[in-house]
């Protein structure tokens, strides 16, 4: 049950049901998971857009029709939100090339905090424009990297802590991928910017935040080979990704 002080909240780039991020944000925030959140508006400009006829777009057509979607509006982009009553939050979970602009069209549309789903930009610069951008607008901006307070890494960490000196501790991450190239020439254009940037972030955040790694004391980064294969296949777009 959301409590009567629940902020307004826009999800922003929901992506397909069962396998957009965005879309188990909206599914956990109508669960009642976030009972300070209250979901009011789904911004999606692929799905209801260009995308709208792909299996991905039926799906989130279906999403959108379900009760417990009621009372959400869903819409292809930020302008056409109404002003906002008071607080309003933003939970940008869009492609990272889009995020620069993602973030300047929600804070033009009211928002006041941002979520901002990792690694936030595609360079260092554009970051920090967007922070410079945030910070001129009052705007406070929180990145997501949720690996970072969840349970296992927790328990791991005390668990470390009583292990004799030497000990290591070694993070190992899978995604629920399909082995096809319909799947993952889905996952190679969503997810663009590279398996680094996109799915080993959370690792690296981890070893930033608890392991005192910097840019100075990496050795070295090193693929598996043997357990590696360079692959060129095509997006929903049609066009080719490596």
């Amino acid at each position: 049950m959301l409590s009567s002080s629940s902020v307004e909240t826009v999800l922003i780039g929901c992506g397909a049901p069962l396998s957009g991020m965005g879309w188990w944000h909206a599914l956990q925030l109508l669960d009642g998971k976030v009972p300070s959140a209250n979901l009011k508006h789904v911004v999606e400009p692929f799905m209801l857009g260009a995308g709208k006829a792909s299996p991905g777009g039926v799906k989130f057509a279906e999403f959108a029709a379900d009760p417990r979607c009621e009372g959400v509006s869903f819409t292809r982009d930020l302008g056409s939100l109404p002003k906002p009553a008071g607080p309003r939050l933003a939970l940008i979970s869009g492609r990272t090339g889009d995020n620069p602009r993602l973030l300047s069209e929600a804070i033009a549309a009211g928002c006041t905090t941002v979520y901002l789903e990792k690694p936030g930009a595609p360079s260092v610069p554009e970051l920090e424009a967007m922070a410079e951008e945030a910070r001129g607008k009052g705007v406070r901006v929180l990145m997501g990297y949720n690996k970072n307070v969840a349970k296992y890494v927790r328990k791991v960490r005390d668990f470390a802590a009583t292990a004799p000196a030497g000990s290591t501790v070694t993070f190992v991450s899978n995604n629920a991928y399909e082995n096809s190239p319909e799947s993952l020439g889905e996952c190679f254009e969503r997810n663009a910017e590279g398996m680094l940037k996109n799915m080993a972030i959370h690792e690296l955040a981890l070893l930033v935040s608890f392991y005192d790694v910097t840019v100075d004391t990496i050795k070295s980064v090193e693929a598996d080979r043997g357990y590696s294969s360079v692959q060129t296949l095509k997006g929903p777009s049609g066009k080719d990704w490596t």
